[in-house]
């Protein structure tokens, strides 16, 4: 069981220091009504008042989540902007003429949304603050250039269940923590569907890899789970790494 008092301690901080050695005056962040970007938000309130937030909401967007995003900001008493990004959707499917499915869909708005989040930080001289955390990022749940993207995160190295106990700690209202996780990419999207398994499950498997690597694993888990879990660790590699670049 985390300290969790001392955890807070240790991540305002380190939002303080990068912040003060970027040279930067703001922390800016995308608020989508889920959790991890509820406890990101606490935390960059903590550690500045100079804290900002875009919600941008698409069509499909699930409106008690732009309901409970408008609710933390202005609890936190964070600065905030609304920008309904489907409009810009929309003329990128005319321009380019092409028609979205869910999926296409999901990772354009993904990637729609981060173009906004930096251009904005260079208005407001802002750090984008990532909202992705340690399950979503080995799993390569996360659109890369999307959401995946950001200056810095404080939640990088938390597993999506240790979000949950943060967030009690930080007295998050419980509309983040009893709602079901979901990316919010298309209606009725949920995070756990998609993977097919709860967090409570993947995080057994994925901190036990993360501690003791894959030789240990064997007879550890059932083989369904350990199967969909390395494979997508494999696969999505490349989500968290540099660009490969040729030897020359």
């Amino acid at each position: 069981m985390r300290d969790y008092q001392k955890l807070v301690q240790i991540l305002v901080d380190f939002l303080r220091d990068y912040l003060e050695k970027s040279g930067t005056k703001n922390l800016l962040l995308g608020v989508s009504g889920g959790i991890d970007s509820a406890v990101v938000a606490t935390l960059c309130k903590l550690a500045t008042p100079q804290t900002h937030a875009l919600l941008m909401p698409t069509s499909t967007s699930n409106p008690q989540n732009l309901k409970d995003g408008l609710w933390l900001c202005e609890n936190l008493g964070i600065e905030y902007q609304v920008i309904d990004i489907e409009p810009i959707i929309n003329a990128y499917e005319k321009s380019a003429n092409v028609s979205f499915n869910n999926m296409r869909k999901g990772n354009l708005s993904a990637r729609v949304r981060m173009s906004l989040l930096y251009d904005r930080s260079a208005v407001l001289n802002a750090l984008v603050v990532g909202t992705s955390n340690k399950s979503e990022i080995m799993l390569g749940y996360g659109t890369i250039y999307g959401d995946l993207a950001c200056a810095i995160n404080p939640i990088a190295n938390l597993f999506k269940t240790e979000i949950y106990e943060l967030a009690k700690y930080l007295k998050v209202h419980q509309n983040f923590i009893t709602k079901a996780p979901s990316a919010d990419l298309w209606q009725g999207q949920s995070d756990e569907a998609d993977l097919g398994y709860s967090y409570a499950k993947l995080d057994e498997v994925l901190s036990f890899i993360d501690k003791h690597g894959y030789k240990a694993l064997k007879d550890k888990f059932d083989d369904e789970i350990l199967n969909l879990v390395i494979s997508r660790i494999e696969k999505n590699r490349f989500k968290t790494r540099m660009p490969a670049i040729a030897e020359i």
